[in-house]
């Protein structure tokens, strides 16, 4: 009796074992396909799983999502069929390590009058390699480091453009800044000191050398020039209007400009030489006006100032 009812119980559970079956395939319009290719790949590289599911009307199929391709990566997901009778996807996925890898199973849901029901689909094996070849792997070496190449002139040209643009461009903002600080007065304009009288009157007696004024002809015009010259060279020294005076006037005050005798005899002489040559119409000699601007020089040489130098002289 109690064999009996073993055997009973186990046909019993048989029985709904595979009523539970039937259930699950009846809930599906068909069996759900899948393709996998290529099986074997090299690391990284592109693997197309096509998973196509048919379909009732009414029913709704869920995919699998992608966590359930871990450790395998989704790239893409494309739509290859989207009709009443059938759902068609590609997933396009990558694996990141090598050796003989075991896909997961894929859920698939199918969704009608309320009920749910999951199917499991094996997805397989994928054989994937390493880009490099373990045999070849003494041969990899480290990266070196950049080489330093010294620079070419086209390669420094926009600096040194760029340099001297800039350079040009903060000179003129400060000459602007400097003349417009001028302008309104915050800034005196720069005004160059006078040049000492008797560097100027030697200058002058040697551009009237170099003139030649008598050798060409022109004896009135350049003893007028050399009075001229020495007239102002005493005024500035002295100060005094010595060249508004005439030759007697410059007499009368010798003693504001010739102490000494024989300086005094020497500017006499050139000035009664230019009055006789200028109003005498007095033809005067070669050697008179050679002589007269000698003494000139001479004259200006004895009574300029003595100036100490600004660095003294190493002994």
């Amino acid at each position: 009796m109690r064999r009996f009812l073993s055997s009973q119980f186990s046909v019993l559970s048989l029985v709904a074992f595979v009523s539970v079956l039937v259930v699950t395939k009846a809930s599906f319009a068909g069996d759900p396909q899948i393709d996998v290719k290529p099986r074997k790949v090299t690391v990284g590289d592109p693997i197309e799983l096509t998973l196509s599911v048919p379909i009732e009307s009414g029913e709704i199929v869920h995919f699998p999502v992608h966590e359930s391709f871990a450790p395998a990566e989704v790239v893409r997901i494309d739509t290859l069929d989207n009709t009443l009778s059938r759902r068609t996807f590609r997933y396009v996925i990558s694996l990141f390590e090598t050796g003989e890898i075991d896909l997961p199973d894929l859920p698939v849901v199918s969704v009608q009058d309320g009920v749910n029901d999951t199917i499991w689909i094996d997805a397989g094996q994928i054989e994937v390699t390493s880009v490099v070849d373990e045999a070849d792997t003494s041969s990899i070496r480290d990266i070196r480091p950049p080489v330093k190449l010294p620079w070419t002139f086209k390669e420094m040209l926009p600096y040194l453009i760029g340099g001297v643009v800039a350079l040009g461009l903060a000179i003129a903002a400060y000459l602007w800044w400097k003349k417009r600080r001028r302008d309104r007065g915050e800034v005196p304009e720069y005004v160059p000191p006078p040049i000492p009288p008797d560097v100027l009157a030697m200058r002058r007696l040697e551009e009237l050398r170099i003139k030649k004024l008598w050798q060409d002809g022109k004896p009135k015009e350049y003893h007028s020039e050399l009075t001229d010259i020495l007239k102002e060279y005493l005024g500035s020294s002295y100060d005094f209007n010595a060249p508004e005076m005439t030759t007697e006037e410059l007499v009368a005050v010798r003693g504001k400009w010739a102490r000494e005798e024989e300086l005094f005899s020497q500017m006499r002489r050139i000035l009664t030489v230019a009055d006789f040559v200028k109003f005498a119409k007095f033809n005067a000699q070669p050697h008179d006006h050679e002589k007269s601007l000698e003494m000139a020089f001479g004259f200006v040489e004895k009574t300029r100032p003595q100036r100490v130098p600004l660095i003294s002289e190493a002994k």
